[in-house]
């Protein structure tokens, strides 16, 4: 069985100036990769080339999310670390070096995706070679940056991500409560 995580980032400024940096990693079959991607992708406005959940009204986000609420994922795993501006790419790596290796050994995903940064992938690419070089993650499972609008599964992740976000730190708990009432999402706090 072929399993993908989608894996895409959010972040918010904290109450005292800090910020909370996260990753969100959902799971799928690949036998339900396409139909993930054909719900989400019905659910663009005219001109819109992807879905992302900060452009969303706060009524968008709650359809959004209970169109979500059905589909067949496997779970979400959901990582937030505090950071500050200065330290974000430290952030994600420290994320990454806890998620990388829980999705193969754990989940065992056979491929990662995660949003193209462009410029920045560079950094991904070298935390990936590192936790390869120390065998905490192998290559049998690739791990490949796309951008935002070649795959929709990587809506999804952005989605759960910022639904997170609205909850806890916007009081806009809606989506993120449909979200949890249909799916397993697994959250966990990383610290500095």
């Amino acid at each position: 069985m072929e399993i993908y995580a989608h894996i895409d980032e959010t972040g918010t400024r904290l109450p005292d100036g800090n910020r909370l940096y996260g990753l969100a990693a959902v799971l799928t079959e690949g036998t339900d990769h396409a139909l993930v991607a054909a719900t989400v992708r019905s659910l663009l406005l005219p001109g819109q080339r992807w879905l992302h959940h900060y452009d969303e009204t706060r009524d968008r986000r709650t359809k959004i999310a209970e169109s979500l609420a059905p589909l067949p994922l496997i779970g979400t795993i959901f990582m937030t670390t505090p950071t500050d501006r200065t330290r974000q790419e430290q952030a994600r790596a420290r994320l990454l070096v806890e998620l990388l290796p829980h999705l193969q050994h754990t989940e065992h995903a056979t491929h990662v995706i995660m949003e193209s940064r462009q410029a920045g992938d560079r950094h991904d690419r070298r935390v990936r070679d590192r936790l390869r070089r120390s065998h905490r993650i192998d290559a049998a499972m690739p791990v490949d940056h796309k951008v935002k609008d070649a795959d929709p599964c990587l809506w999804v992740a952005d989605f759960v991500a910022g639904a997170y976000i609205a909850a806890h730190h916007h009081d806009e708990p809606e989506p993120w409560a449909i979200l949890c009432a249909a799916h397993v999402i697994e959250v966990r706090n990383v610290p500095e």
